[in-house]
């Protein structure tokens, strides 16, 4: 009885003992930081650790860290949570206010810098297109010159009419629509020509002197300038760049009452059109 009575004297003790020292050590032991502390202090780490808010919002990152400084200091100085929560908790809503301010202004920057670029890119493309016009004109005027150059070879003309390759009588067999071996050479370089230009239609006219019926030199014309139409389509050059027309007596050149006046007047036009022009579509003017 008595060694049980000294036992529970012991446990209680012992109880009491470590109910005590429990105490103290609750008491002595460090306080535990607030959640919201630990939360704004993530919070302004994690702004200033994005570019976006150290370049456009500068400013509303330093209250943010302010605001967080004040209560870590009000932490360590009393531990008052209830003040350390309140301040922790601005900290929390200048670094929202600090990462919604970057945004916004990083949004407008791009805005600004596409805007830039668009400018750029129209005045790169009105540059091109102002390099390539200057260089198609000068291509242009070199064509141009070519041009120039192999109709003054075909001994052509400039007229209003566009350029006229006159072929005298001595194309064809005295009365006659049949070629001579002259004119045919003479139709290969017109034939040259036209292959290297595909852009160019002509116009071949029929013209005699004013000796004999009106009825006859209308036919012999019409037939000289079908033999010029034949020749050039059976050496490849498409029908449908070609027109022929016989005149007869009706625009001589020169006056019908001397042999040299007639001579001239025995000939066949070959009218080589401005680009775009369509022989079938042509009329004679006048």
């Amino acid at each position: 009885m008595r060694v049980s009575f000294f036992r529970n004297r012991l446990n209680k003790g012992i109880f009491v003992l470590g109910f005590s020292l429990a105490f103290l050590i609750a008491a002595c032991a460090p306080p535990i930081k607030p959640a919201k502390l630990e939360r704004a202090e993530a919070d302004v780490e994690q702004a200033q650790a994005d570019s976006r808010v150290t370049q456009y919002a500068p400013v509303r990152l330093d209250e943010a860290k302010e605001a967080l400084q004040r209560a870590q200091v009000a932490w360590e100085a009393d531990k008052n949570v209830e003040e350390v929560e309140h301040l922790a908790y601005l900290a929390q809503q200048r670094a929202a206010i600090a990462e919604m301010a970057a945004a916004d202004k990083a949004a407008q920057a791009e805005i600004k810098n596409l805007g830039q670029e668009r400018q750029q890119m129209l005045m790169d493309m009105h540059e091109l297109e102002a390099r390539q016009a200057k260089e198609q004109a000068k291509m242009a005027e070199v064509r141009a010159d070519k041009l120039e150059k192999r109709l003054a070879a075909l001994n052509a003309e400039k007229t209003e009419r566009g350029y006229v390759l006159t072929l005298g009588d001595i194309l064809f067999e005295v009365d006659s629509a049949e070629l001579t071996s002259g004119g045919m050479q003479n139709l290969f370089r017109l034939v040259t020509f036209l292959k290297e230009y595909p852009d160019r239609q002509v116009v071949i006219e029929g013209h005699t002197d004013s000796t004999g019926s009106g009825v006859y030199n209308m036919e012999l014309s019409q037939r000289r300038a079908d033999a010029v139409y034949e020749f050039l389509v059976n050496n490849g050059i498409s029908p449908a760049r070609i027109a022929a027309h016989g005149y007869g007596k009706a625009y001589p050149v020169a006056p019908n009452n001397t042999a040299a006046g007639r001579q001239k007047n025995r000939r066949v036009e070959i009218v080589i059109l401005d680009a775009g022009k369509k022989a079938k579509e042509y009329q004679r003017p006048g």
